[in-house]
C-alpha cells in the first residue's frame, strides 16, 4: 500500500513500491486511462491561482477543440449539422457556470477536477427535471462538454509511448505490454504507475531498460499533472511532486554517489560469478526485446537464459511470419555465440494481448487459456514458431523452452508437436536441429510437485518464480490489497524450489531460476544454498548478483538455505537473508534498503 505525507515546501511525497532503481527528475506526461475516475485531493490556498490558471487553459483548449469539430462537421455535412456544437460553446462560454465552479474551487479548496463535477453535476440534474423539452436536451451538452474539460485538466494525454517527443516521466494507471514495447529510454526517464509489483510486466520492463520505476502508488496518475515536476527515487520506492530545491540538491548527491558504486561493480564484467571457496554460479539474461542484447556482455552475463518472444506480436497488426520469428531468433543467437540462448515460446495471455491474435475475453486471464495452453489449443499457430526455433537452431548453441506448464501431459504433447515439426522440414529440404534441447519453465504448483515425472522428459527445468510464488500464495502480484502477502521467502516457495531441484538433480539436468528472486541480492545466497545451478537477470542487475556471489562462501550458502528450512515464518526467513548480506556484502544492503 502507498503512503502520503506533505510538506510545507508544498511538496508531495508518496511511497510505493521501487521496482527499477535509479533517480530521475523531470517533467510528468499523464497517460489517462479512459473511463477512469477523478480522485479528490485537498489544495492549499497558494494553489488556488494554480487550479484556476488550469481550468482558464483547459476552458481555451475545448473551446478550440469544438470549434474544430463544428468546422469538420460544417465541410462534411453543412451548417445546419454544425450548429448542433453551438450549444456545447455556449458552456464553456458561459461565464456564470465559470464563475461557480472558481468560487466552489475557493471555498472547498479542492482539486479542479471535482469542483467542476460537482458543479456540472447540479446543472445536468436541475436541466433533467425541467418540462421544456429543449432545456432537458442541453443537460446532455453539459455533460459531454464536462467530460471533455476533465480531459484537457488531465494535460497531456498520450495513447502510445511512442508519441512522446521530449524527455520525460511517464505516469499511468498502469503501462500494458503493448505500451512499454514502445518505450524509449532516451525520452522516457522514469516510469511511475498506480498499480504494480516487482513482478509486474512494468517492473520487468523498466529494469530491461534501465529506467527508474516506482509502483503501487495507488492514485499517483490522478494527483499529478503533466507538466509538473517529479523525482522519481526507484531504488527506495519515493515519488516527489514538485519537491524543494534542497531535496533536489541531495539527490544529485545520491545519484552521484549511487553512479560512482555502479561503475564499480562494472569493473566485475570479466570477472566469474564464484564464491570465494570456487562454487561457480552462471548468471545469464533475461532478454525482453533484442535492443537489450548489446547489454549482456556490457554488464558481464554469459548468454540468454529467458529470451521472451512476446515482442514479436505485441507491437504489431500482423503476425510474424515463419521466415521473420527464424531471422530474429538466428540473429540473437550470433551475436550471442558461443554462448547458449534459450528461447521461451510464446506466453500470451495474463498480462500481455496482441491485437494480431484473437484471444476471447476472461474473467480471470491469468488461470485461463494462455502461454502453452494457448499454444496447444492453437497447433497451426504453434508450429509457425516451432519450425523457426528448429531452423535457428541449426548449427546454432539454442535451447528452447515451454512456459507455464501444469503437467506431464503438456510437455509430451508439446513435444510431439515439436517433432512433427521436425520431421517436416526434413522433408522439404530445409536445414534444422537434428537435437534441440528441451526445458520447461517451472511456474506452476503441480508441475514443481510432479517435477519427477517431468524430468524425464526434458533437458533442464527453469524455475519462473514470479508466477510460481503468485499461484502458490493465490495473490495477485499487481493487486496493491493483497501484494504485501506476495513473500518469496514463505516456506512453502522453498520447499517447492527444492523439490524441483532435487528432481532435476536425480536426472542430471540443472535447474535455473529466471523469476526476480534470481535478481534479489539478499536472496541470492539462498537459492544457492538450495542447489540452484544458474540465475537468469535483466543484464544490469549482473554486476550487482555477481558482487554478491563473489563475497560468498558457498558453505555460508548451505547452511542458510539448511536453516531457512526450519524457520516459519517468511518474513524470519527474509531477517536471516539480510542478516548475511549486511555481513558479506554491506554496500549492496545499503544500495538497495
Amino acid at each position: 500500500m502507498s503512503s502520503i505525507t506533505t510538506d510545507p515546501a508544498g511538496e508531495l511525497v508518496l511511497q510505493g513500491i521501487g521496482v527499477s532503481p535509479g533517480v530521475a527528475v523531470g517533467d510528468a506526461v499523464v497517460f489517462v486511462q479512459e473511463g477512469a475516475a477523478v480522485s479528490a485531493r485537498v489544495i492549499s490556498d497558494r494553489d488556488v491561482p494554480l487550479e484556476i490558471a488550469r481550468f482558464e487553459e483547459a476552458l481555451i483548449k475545448t473551446r478550440h477543440q469544438i470549434s474544430g469539430i463544428q468546422r469538420k462537421v460544417a465541410d462534411a455535412l453543412g451548417e445546419a449539422h454544425a450548429s448542433i456544437f453551438d450549444a456545447h460553446l455556449l458552456v464553456v462560454d458561459d461565464r456564470y457556470f465559470v464563475e461557480e465552479v472558481i468560487r466552489n474551487l475557493r471555498e472547498k479548496k479542492q482539486n479542479v477536477e471535482v469542483v467542476l463535477n460537482e458543479v456540472a453535476g447540479r446543472y445536468i440534474e436541475m436541466l433533467s427535471r425541467v418540462e421544456d423539452d429543449y432545456l432537458r436536451e442541453r443537460a446532455a451538452d453539459v455533460r459531454d462538454v464536462t467530460r471533455r474539460i476533465v480531459k484537457n485538466l488531465a494535460g497531456e494525454r498520450m495513447d502510445r509511448m511512442d508519441q512522446l517527443e521530449r524527455p520525460c516521466i511517464a505516469v499511468a494507471h498502469d503501462f500494458s505490454p503493448s505500451d512499454t514495447a514502445g518505450v524509449d529510454r532516451r525520452i522516457v526517464q522514469a516510469l511511475i504507475a498506480d498499480i504494480g509489483s516487482a513482478t509486474s510486466h512494468t517492473a520487468i520492463m523498466a529494469r530491461a531498460l534501465e529506467v527508474p520505476a516506482v509502483v503501487g502508488l495507488h492514485d499517483i496518475s490522478a494527483r499529478v499533472n503533466s507538466g509538473e515536476t517529479v523525482l522519481v527515487d526507484g531504488g527506495k520506492g519515493l515519488v516527489v511532486i514538485r519537491p524543494a530545491s534542497e531535496r533536489l540538491l541531495v539527490y544529485a548527491q545520491k545519484a552521484e554517489n549511487q553512479k560512482t558504486f555502479l561503475c564499480e561493480l562494472e569493473t566485475l564484467k570479466d570477472k566469474p560469478p564464484e564464491t570465494k571457496d570456487g562454487y561457480y554460479v552462471p548468471i545469464a539474461a533475461n532478454i525482453e526485446l533484442p535492443a537489450e542484447i548489446p547489454g549482456i556482455g556490457k554488464y558481464g552475463a554469459k548468454g540468454i537464459g529467458l529470451l521472451r518472444t512476446e515482442f514479436l506480436f505485441l507491437d504489431d497488426a500482423t503476425l510474424p511470419d515463419e521466415e521473420e520469428q527464424t531471422r530474429v531468433y538466428s540473429e540473437a543467437a550470433d551475436r550471442c555465440a558461443p554462448d547458449n540462448v534459450v528461447i521461451r515460446t510464446l506466453d500470451l495471455g495474463g498480462d500481455k494481448f496482441s491485437s494480431a491474435v484473437k484471444m476471447a475475453p476472461e474473467i480471470n486471464p491469468f488461470l485461463g487459456l494462455r502461454a502453452i495452453r494457448f499454444c496447444l489449443a492453437n497447433p497451426g499457430f504453434f508450429k509457425v514458431q516451432l519450425r523457426a526455433v528448429l531452423r535457428a537452431a541449426a548449427g546454432r548453441n539454442i535451447s528452447m523452452m515451454y512456459p507455464m506448464i501444469s503437467c506431464l501431459s503438456e510437455v509430451l504433447e508439446a513435444n510431439q508437436i515439436l517433432e512433427e515439426c521436425r520431421q517436416e522440414l526434413k522433408k522439404e529440404g530445409l536445414p534444422c536441429a537434428e537435437k534441440l534441447p528441451v526445458g520447461v519453465m517451472i511456474e506452476i504448483p503441480s508441475a514443481a510437485l510432479t517435477a519427477e515425472l517431468i524430468a524425464p522428459h526434458v533437458d533442464f527445468f527453469s524455475i519462473g518464480t514470479n508466477d510460481l510464488i503468485q499461484y502458490t500464495l493465490a495473490v495477485d502480484r499487481v493487486n496493491e490489497n493483497v501484494n504485501h502477502l506476495y513473500k518469496p521467502t514463505h516456506i512453502s516457495i522453498l520447499k517447492l524450489i527444492r523439490q524441483v531441484v532435487l528432481a532435476g538433480h536425480a536426472r542430471r539436468i540443472p535447474v535455473a531460476v529466471c523469476g526476480q528472486m534470481a535478481a534479489t541480492p539478499e536472496l541470492v545466497p539462498l537459492l544457492i544454498g538450495l542447489g540452484v545451478d544458474e540465475l537468469s537477470i535483466s543484464p544490469p542487475s549482473a554486476p550487482m548478483i555477481k558482487e554478491v556471489i563473489r563475497n560468498l562462501h558457498y558453505s555460508e550458502c548451505k547452511e542458510l538455505a539448511e536453516r531457512a528450512m526450519g524457520i516459519r515464518t517468511a518474513e524470519d526467513i527474509l531477517v536471516r537473508c539480510r542478516e548475511l548480506l549486511a555481513k558479506t556484502s554491506p554496500e549492496i544492503l545499503e544500495l538497495i534498503s
